[in-house]
């Protein structure tokens, strides 16, 4: 690996043999090196390859940002990977703590910032506005300042993003993504609500199911991907046994279309259904017997 770009002390684009960038970092391994330099491979402390970033782009940001922040984010990560699940990558890491180093000079300044849908982040993501509270601690404990509270909201997103594979690194286009799925899942269970009545207990494990395949169809329906087949007997069935449900989720679909003008197959208005189904189920029916859609 050669030095194709120094930035600082601690960070460098480098090039291999086949022209591939990555960002390195490292304590000292930019000191006295220039651009042709072969590299160290040993004083490489962290790499990140580019993504969605342009490769210059994500070195200037890490180069931004102290290497403490750096390492107590990659606690946070590591924390919110035991807690949430293995698809929190490194991915998420510069993103994250971009927005952590803004957040401390904010603090130090007296400075708050509002954000928007906190009861949907809150409630549509519980476990990971969870561990944005967790990563507030760790960041007060180990760089001795506490974050106001509502900070732990576009932590949660970074989080969320990190899981359905948007938290590659291209940072704010992300979180208007996942702020944009967040305002459909809420209109989506306000729109279930209206149609029965009720109001959904978003804790319950049936909306859990449901908010989870609300995410999916979102990424599907933004990314063009086909929806799993399904027999169309199998479809008609549903219809004609559960009419209401269809015709809910059949409302659901033509929303989503409306706000973001992306076909919603009929397939996905079945699985829509029977997620619906199970949702304004009783206690005493028998509808959370059916097969995860």
């Amino acid at each position: 690996m050669r030095v194709k770009k120094v930035f600082n002390n601690n960070v460098v684009l480098g090039v291999d043999e086949h022209g591939a960038e990555t960002v390195l970092m490292g304590r000292g391994l930019g000191f006295q090196v220039k651009p042709g330099d072969q590299l160290d491979s040993d004083r490489v402390e962290r790499h990140f390859v580019p993504q969605a970033m342009p490769a210059e782009r994500l070195a200037a940001l890490a180069a931004a940002i102290p290497l403490d922040e750096i390492e107590v984010m990659e606690e946070v990560v590591a924390a919110a990977r035991d807690r949430l699940g293995g698809k929190i990558s490194e991915h998420v890491l510069l993103p994250l703590a971009d927005h952590v180093h803004l957040a401390l000079a904010r603090a130090r300044a007296g400075a708050q910032i509002e954000y928007p849908l906190k009861w949907e982040i809150e409630n549509l993501y519980p476990a990971e506005a969870a561990m944005g509270r967790t990563a507030l601690d760790i960041i007060e404990q180990r760089l001795g300042v506490r974050l106001n509270e509502d900070e732990a909201l576009p932590l949660a997103l970074h989080f969320v993003n990190a899981q359905i594979g948007s938290g590659s690194g291209s940072g704010s286009g992300d979180i208007a993504a996942t702020l944009q799925m967040t305002q459909w899942l809420r209109v989506a269970l306000e729109m279930i609500g209206e149609d029965y009545g009720v109001e959904i207990d978003q804790h319950s494990l049936a909306a859990a199911r449901f908010i989870t395949h609300l995410r999916y169809l979102f990424l599907r329906a933004r990314d063009g991907k086909p929806t799993p087949d399904v027999d169309d007997g199998i479809g008609e069935a549903v219809r004609q046994a559960k009419p209401l449900q269809y015709a809910t989720a059949e409302r659901l679909a033509l929303k989503m279309e409306e706000m973001f003008a992306w076909n919603v197959g009929r397939e996905e208005i079945l699985y829509l259904a029977l997620h619906v189904s199970r949702l304004t189920a009783r206690d005493d029916t028998a509808e959370g017997t059916h097969a995860d859609a």
